[in-house]
């Protein structure tokens, strides 16, 4: 009788590597996937040492690669049988206390193994956690291995694993190096933060960080979405274990933090966010007009009754980079609200962003007061000492939202570092770039973030899209109940939902610009600019991108005359808004 084959959530490394082809046939079945328990939300105690698990985070920095034993010849010392094991998907060569590795065996093969920090995702809101979160399958476990190590010429570590044992001696000394663990790991706390060793570009709550071990080349990037697949080590001694000697105390405790705080995951499948299609697409599209006019009239009652800033709200939120020239970034369109009664309506900012919260997926609000100006780290920045890249506030991934709220800004000194953190600001609205500080040298990297900006008046960091609210006196009046009943609104016949799935996937949406029309876009621009003299040549290139966010938003993947007029009104409309002798 043959057995049958073990569940998902009962593989194990040497499981799966005796059975590659079928476990990855499994692995590529989503369903069989949302089976296996996630890092993200359980607590680490509910885990076992080797179990498959799965964690979806943001890559925040690359390691070096490592070395490791790919296979190894074990002798067991009572019986003198030579056996060859595999070291993938784990990060102890293992062996009994019977048992010795050949260090010098021609059976022995090293390989090189690729190793990046992932955090969970900065800025994912709760909403969308609670999509992702699956309950875990497992009661709670407790890790009771113990390690002894030896190490290589080269300085590569191995460690013989030594199962629990009934013998009393075997027990006693295992006690003893968990207690020398359990100190260390606290002397180690001691040193740096939980914080430091996490490195969050900004704060997430119950955010999770792994140390993650790739096999194969897999051309990540730096700030990319991944969902690893892979066994988890929660062994406690591996904040004793040190590659390389050569290493600083500094550099020891980020790149060997403790597995209760930062677990190392060896992975055995890859998935980018960028994977699979949306769900109910067509359905969506063919729903857009009904489904923006829900979300314009919320919108524009959280705009104090004004329906033209709903609408350029609505295309901000549309808006992605679908091609770059040079330092044009072509689908970007960046938003300035202004003038919003900030004297009576304080929490105006804080309100409005809670609704975008609701509807996005990542988002970031940013207040930007002049000590937040002088004293934040916007850029990430290598750290020598500790061979690591410490994140900054704009280390997010792509379509992560960032509103930025200058509603507290004041008058005074900026400093050298606030004129810095003002030319990333500007460097990230305009060419959605952020340069990385590698203090010999500094390199740019490209991003894809959505920036709405709300101040009173017109915003001190330039942005050609200016709206300036134009506030309903009877809105003003009653706002504290306009937001209840935009939110009673929004939880009833399943509105909320499709708003969600028609931003991304009218985002996502693909756009073909009719030639027929664009002799009719460069006629009806020429009137514009002998109506409006503030108008540059540089402007048509917003309004045609406002144009076709507009198209989008209404279900349209080409631009009619319909929509570029509408798109030609709505921007004379909003240029005549604008305060006398302020450039657009």
């Amino acid at each position: 009788m043959t057995c049958a084959p073990p569940k998902i959530l009962d593989w194990t490394p040497e499981h799966y590597i005796a059975n590659r082809s079928t476990c990855n046939v499994i692995l590529n079945n989503s369903n069989a996937v949302r089976e296996i328990p996630s890092l993200n939300y359980a607590p680490l105690h509910y885990f076992r040492d080797r179990q498959l698990v799965r964690f979806r985070g943001m890559i925040q920095d690359m390691h070096n690669p490592e070395y490791y034993f790919q296979q190894y010849e074990v002798r067991n010392n009572q019986s003198s049988v030579q056996e060859i094991r595999c070291g993938m998907y784990t990060d102890f060569a293992r062996c009994m206390p019977h048992e010795e590795i050949l260090l010098d065996s021609e059976k022995n093969s090293s390989a090189e193994r690729h190793t990046c920090f992932v955090i969970s995702i900065p800025g994912l809101n709760e909403w969308v956690k609670e999509k992702y979160e699956k309950p875990c399958c497992a009661s709670p476990h407790t890790v009771t291995t113990s390690k002894r190590s030896f190490e290589q010429n080269d300085h590569e570590a191995m460690d013989c694993s030594e199962p629990v044992c009934k013998k009393d001696k075997a027990s006693s000394d295992m006690e003893d190096k968990e207690m020398d663990t359990t100190e260390h790991n606290e002397n180690k706390q001691a040193i740096v933060s939980k914080e430091y060793i996490l490195n969050f570009p900004i704060p997430i709550n119950d955010g999770r960080a792994c140390i993650v071990k790739i096999y194969e080349d897999a051309a990540l990037k730096l700030n990319e979405i991944i969902e690893i697949i892979g066994f988890v080590s929660l062994d406690p001694l591996l904040s004793n274990y040190n590659m390389d000697e050569t290493m600083t105390e500094a550099e020891s405790n980020v790149h060997y933090p403790p597995a209760s705080l930062v677990p190392r995951l060896h992975a055995i499948k890859l998935i980018r966010s960028s994977e699979g299609e949306i769900e109910r697409a067509p359905e969506i599209v063919s729903k857009a007009k009904l489904i923006r006019s829900n979300l314009h009239l919320v919108l524009s009652q959280l705009l104090f009754g004004d329906h033209l800033a709903a609408d350029y709200l609505i295309c901000h939120l549309l808006s992605s980079i679908y091609m770059r020239r040079d330092y044009f970034c072509l689908g970007t369109y960046p938003l300035n609200l202004t003038h919003s009664s900030i004297g009576k309506h304080k929490v105006f900012a804080k309100d409005l962003y809670k609704f975008l919260t609701m509807f996005v997926e990542k988002s970031h609000m940013l207040e930007i007061t002049l000590e937040n100006l002088n004293d934040l780290a916007l850029s990430p920045k290598k750290d020598y000492d500790c061979n690591r890249l410490t994140s900054g506030v704009f280390q997010l991934s792509d379509n992560t939202h960032l509103v930025i709220d200058e509603t507290g800004l004041t008058t005074g000194q900026v400093s050298p570092a606030g004129r810095e953190n003002y030319n990333t600001i500007c460097d990230l609205i305009n060419f959605q770039k952020v340069t990385y500080d590698f203090k010999f040298y500094k390199m740019e990297y490209e991003t894809d973030i959505p920036v709405l900006i709300l101040s009173e008046a017109k915003s001190f960091i330039p942005c050609q899209n200016q709206v300036v609210l134009k506030i309903d006196a009877e809105s003003k009046d009653v706002y504290p109940h306009v937001i209840e009943i935009a939110e009673q609104y929004l939880k009833s016949e399943n509105r909320l939902a499709e708003i969600r799935q028609y931003l991304k996937v009218i985002k996502k949406a693909k756009f073909e610009l009719d030639e027929e029309i664009v002799q009719e876009v460069q006629s009806d621009f020429v009137k514009m600019r002998q109506t409006h003299k503030n108008v540059s040549i540089d402007h048509l290139h917003s309004l045609m991108i406002l144009a076709r966010l507009l198209s989008l938003s209404h279900g349209s993947n080409t631009l009619t005359r319909e929509y570029w007029k509408m798109a030609v009104k709505m921007d004379v409309e909003r240029l005549g808004r604008l305060p006398e002798k302020k450039e657009v």
